[in-house]
């Protein structure tokens, strides 16, 4: 099954969408649900507003939509990039198959939409080595941190990686870093003066993210291990293929993986540092995650292993989505 999704045959589009389907085919019996806090960010709102009443096959469609777009920018930014020996398909299969990986990433969260973000950020990033005109695409760049961060409050932490970036792919200069500070801050003071033309600045001081030491609720503490030990083990596979290759990457392409892997690290301990996160907040985790498990899918020579991780994956989504259902 992996070798299909090593092909670049446009026809793995569709594989893509059946693989959606069938990751998630608990949605016959339990549709996604919008799952949003208000002291989120400014995504919260509109979900409670806009969707929180919608009918279950419009969800279900517009998850599907949401995940297989997902997938597919990201899987053709990587070939775009040729951050792989050879183009594929199996950065989109292994983002697909783990969102359905633990019921919480099933629904539609404000970490859903963002992903969105964070992989045109990561665009932005990769842009960066030699670029004729660094100061308007770091502005650009901030621009979308700072949207983050006001629709989704955690994402702040991803200041963090872009800084490591500005310091890593380009030599350090810091107008260049005041520039993307300013674009930081330009969505803050264009809302904050809307609400004050508005009467409703009290509401900014809301849209500031908070944070507190917090420890994420866990219905079935044995299956969360479970799933951790294979998503470790699916990571640390694909580390290792990817440390064997590093040498042979060329320098921009060794240095946004470099970036990949800040952003990894970064956002790992985002549930556990924002109060109002559960583990849907992990799937922002997902986004970086996704490539370097996709290496071991590619590392090996033969399908044996990569088909037996699939299929393992596959049977442990099941267990936890239709187990969580017959527990339900």
């Amino acid at each position: 099954m992996v070798a299909l999704f090593k092909d670049r045959s446009p026809a793995n589009v569709i594989w893509l969408i059946i693989l959606s389907i069938v990751v998630h085919s608990h949605f016959v019996f339990s549709p996604p649900q919008v799952q949003a806090r208000d002291p989120d960010g400014l995504i919260s709102v509109f979900l409670l507003r806009y969707l929180s009443d919608a009918s279950d096959l419009f969800l279900i469609l517009v998850y599907h939509t949401i995940v297989v777009v997902q997938a597919l920018r990201l899987n053709y930014l990587f070939n775009d990039q040729r951050m792989f020996t050879r183009n594929n398909f199996i950065t989109a299969m292994v983002y697909i198959m783990l969102t359905g990986l633990l019921p919480e990433w099933s629904n539609i969260t404000p970490v859903l939409i963002i992903n969105t973000l964070l992989i045109w950020l990561f665009v932005k990033l990769v842009r960066l080595y030699n670029h004729p005109n660094p100061k308007t695409l770091l502005f650009n760049t901030g621009l979308i941190i700072g949207l983050s961060v006001l629709l989704y409050h955690p994402s702040v932490l991803l200041v963090l990686v872009v800084i490591f970036a500005l310091l890593v792919v380009r030599p350090f200069n810091l107008p260049e870093l005041l520039v993307m500070v300013m674009g930081v801050l330009s969505p803050f003071y264009f809302f904050a003066v809307y609400l004050f033309l508005n009467d409703e600045f009290p509401l900014f001081y809301r849209n500031l993210p908070r944070w507190s030491l917090n420890l994420p609720a866990v219905e079935n503490p044995r299956m969360l291990l479970v799933t951790a030990v294979l998503l470790l083990l699916m990571l640390g596979v694909g580390l290792f293929h990817w440390q064997g290759r590093t040498r042979r990457m060329l320098i921009h392409v060794r240095k946004n993986w470099g970036v990949l892997l800040v952003m990894l690290v970064v956002t790992l301990p985002l549930p556990f540092i924002s109060i109002y996160e559960d583990l849907d907040g992990l799937m922002l985790w997902l986004i970086p995650a996704s490539p370097f498990i996709a290496e071991g899918f590619l590392g090996p020579k033969k399908n044996t292993f990569p088909n037996a991780i699939f299929w393992t994956l596959l049977v442990l989504i099941g267990v936890n989505n239709w187990g969580f259902l017959i527990r339900r």
